[in-house]
């Protein structure tokens, strides 16, 4: 099956299914079981290929056991309009649900699979294959059970049919069948570790039992002062049909709870990763040798000319930069007033290596200084700039930034270095995610001839 891939698992069930049904039609076998079997086993071993957890493949198998009877159902039927030998109707209706429900649980986990599955793996390697079979037993024998009670006079097809179109209709009790759900579960994931396995082995049989007696009720085929002269049979029906809508509706929440939880734990691991990443890059950038070197020759530079007073003013500056980057370590936001007094105590000092080298002018609305941006980000554009550029006093290197908007530019004019540094676009890759993960939005990167620009939104 790994080798065969995703896509051609499905293509195989589907081909086994029909192949089954045409077999057991003609030689005057019952199919159910057999067609069960392989639906199951199809929905599990999509499941384990994609790494889900046990109860998404619970929840999976239970769905498609319900969704493939019916649509087997109704599309036999349809299909019966067109053709009229039965095995070749039976065939066709359970390829096209078997190709449908295979794609559909295929198509499901694509909306919050992402970076947690990055790749399929053998059915032999997934850590918790004895729960699953076990899983797949049980609710083998539930559905064995229910095969059973609706093949006896009490149901048929279309009763079947016939009932659940009268549930569906009631539309209040279902609103309300499906909100009910959704507060059990969301309240089991919030007080998951204060109850035993037990405890929500138990819970959720009387859940799901008084939910259904509800949806029963609120239905009114099986209210106590019914004149009906069907009573009982009705009353069963609708119990059990009941019964097996509020397990499906269970699954099918509990699928979607999945998977908003999955992409909501996804994101916030992401984040942390990408922060502690950020955080890490303005630790070097703390203890950068070559910055804090070259700053240091500078420094010796004054002292050895006596000029203690621009070597004092050095010192403090310097001084107070790092003390800006111990102070920010831990935030993920800053005020662009505090984060423009850092750059400019940044530039002061690469003026004093690089005399008029080079120029930064400012353009900054008074009222963007109360908006926040990622902390050294500013700075990471101008340090990039100089790394990768030629400049000197008669052709300085020109810098601008602007605060207009909700939006903070910095644009630099280019001259590449004959001999280039490498460039691994860290810093700026940093910033890109930072934006991304705190606000969703994205930074823009324009460069032409003539100039570098990059625009970060204000938050």
């Amino acid at each position: 099956m790994k080798t065969l891939g995703i896509h051609g698992t499905i293509h195989l069930f589907a081909l086994l299914h029909a192949i089954v049904t045409l077999l057991c039609r003609m030689t005057g076998y019952e199919d159910t079981l057999l067609l069960t079997i392989l639906t199951m086993s199809m929905a599990v071993i999509i499941c384990i290929r994609l790494q889900l957890k046990v109860e998404f493949i619970a929840a999976t198998v239970i769905v498609v056991n319900v969704v493939g009877y019916l649509l087997g159902t109704i599309g036999g039927e349809l299909i019966g309009h067109v053709v009229h030998n039965p095995c070749i109707i039976h065939s066709l209706a359970t390829l096209l649900t078997t190709e449908i429900l295979g794609w559909g649980i295929l198509g499901s986990t694509k909306l919050f699979r992402h970076e947690l599955t990055p790749r399929p793996i053998g059915i032999l390697h997934y850590p918790r294959l004895r729960w699953v079979i076990f899983i797949f037993i049980v609710i083998f024998c539930f559905r064995l059970g229910f095969g059973l009670l609706f093949s006896t006079r009490l149901f048929s097809s279309w009763d079947f049919i016939e009932v659940i179109r009268r549930v569906f209709s009631n539309s209040a009790a279902f609103i309300i069948l499906v909100c009910l759900n959704i507060i059990y579960i969301r309240y089991i994931r919030n007080h998951d570790k204060s109850h035993t396995a037990l405890h929500k082995a138990l819970l959720l049989i009387t859940f799901i039992l008084m939910t259904s007696v509800l949806e029963m009720t609120m239905v009114g085929l099986g209210l106590p002062f019914s004149l009906n002269r069907n009573f009982e049979k009705e009353s069963l029906q609708l119990f059990f049909i009941s019964l097996l809508v509020e397990i499906t509706i269970y699954c099918l929440v509990l699928m979607v709870n999945y998977a908003f939880t999955a992409r909501s734990e996804m994101y916030t691991a992401r984040s942390k990763a990408h922060l502690a990443q950020f955080r890490y890059l303005k630790l070097k950038q703390q203890i950068n040798p070559h910055f804090l070197f070259n700053s240091l020759n500078i420094l010796d530079c004054l002292v050895c000319e006596k000029k203690t007073e621009q070597a004092s003013t050095f010192i403090h500056k310097l001084a107070e930069l790092y003390r800006y980057m111990i102070r920010n370590e831990n935030e993920t936001l800053v005020y662009l007033r505090d984060e423009l007094t850092f750059v400019r105590l940044y530039t002061d000092l690469l003026k004093v290596r690089f005399l008029d080298g080079f120029v930064v002018e400012e353009e900054i609305e008074e009222e963007m200084l109360e908006r926040f941006v990622v902390p050294c980000s500013l700075q990471i554009l101008i340090e990039n700039a100089t790394k990768h550029n030629e400049f000197n006093r008669d052709e300085p290197l020109m810098i601008r930034i602007e605060a207009r908007d909700g939006r903070v530019t910095v644009t630099n004019t280019l001259a590449p270095k004959i001999t280039r540094s490498v460039s691994t676009g860290v810093g700026l890759n940093y910033v890109r995610q930072q934006y991304a993960d705190l606000s969703g939005l994205e930074i823009e990167i324009v460069k032409t001839d003539s100039e570098y620009r990059v625009t970060l939104p204000l938050l």
